[in-house]
This record gives C-alpha cells, sequence and structure tokens, in this order.
C-alpha cells in the first residue's frame, strides 16, 4: 500500500510541476496587463473605471516579485543533468525555512507544490 502511495506521488510530480508552470506564465501575463492598464490611466488613454484597482496592483507587485525566482528556476529544470531540479529545490526550501520568510528562491507556485510534497512525506511516514 506505501508503495502504490509513493508511486501516485512521483506520477503527480511532473503534473504538479507543468502546472506551476502554467500558473506562473498566466499570472505574468496578468500583471503585465494590469502594468499596461495603469500606464494607459497615467496617459489618459482610458477612462478611470478601466484603470487597475489596488488589489490587482498589489497581486502584479507580488508576482515582479516571483520573476527574478522563475529565471534561475526555469534554468535549473532545463538542465538535463539528472538531481539538479531536486538540489536546488532542496537548497531553496532549506534556505527558506532557515531564514524565515525574509528570503525567497522559489516562486510562489512551485514553493506550494514542494511544500505539498514536504506535508506528504510526513504524513506518509
Amino acid at each position: 500500500m506505501y508503495i502504490r502511495a509513493q508511486f501516485r506521488r512521483i506520477i503527480r510530480f511532473p503534473r504538479r510541476m507543468l502546472w506551476a508552470f502554467f500558473m506562473e506564465s498566466l499570472e505574468t501575463k496578468q500583471m503585465v496587463h494590469t502594468y499596461a492598464r495603469q500606464g494607459a490611466g497615467k496617459l489618459l488613454l482610458i477612462s478611470r473605471n478601466k484603470q487597475p484597482t489596488e488589489d490587482e496592483l498589489h497581486q502584479a507587485r507580488e508576482q515582479l516579485k516571483d520573476i527574478p525566482r522563475i529565471l534561475p528556476f526555469f534554468v535549473i529544470v532545463v538542465v538535463p543533468a539528472p538531481g539538479v531540479t531536486e538540489g536546488y529545490a532542496l537548497l531553496a526550501m532549506t534556505l527558506e525555512r532557515w531564514l524565515g520568510q525574509r528570503f525567497s528562491l522559489l516562486p510562489s507556485h512551485f514553493r506550494k507544490v514542494f511544500q505539498k510534497e514536504n506535508t506528504e512525506d510526513k504524513l506518509g511516514k
């Protein structure tokens, strides 16, 4: 039974990673549209009711913070050396735990994937 659960977890992991890439790209696209609307509003090209709200601007700022985290992670994932991605993720998670929430190397959706894997490992043991 334990082996079957581990096998399912291993099979789901690439799907979760693909979903995280998709969500990060979607949020980045929304961020660009939000900042474009804000710029158009500053130039008085669109009406006030089409300008982004404070909540949209906050989400855009949070996604902007994820951009420098996505680029190194994307390069690490694309490198064809086995174990590099897992090593980077382990290093990133270790540094985040050690330094707290002040320091973050993983994009938000990838952090959720790896945190979910860690909680499943703890529950499985």
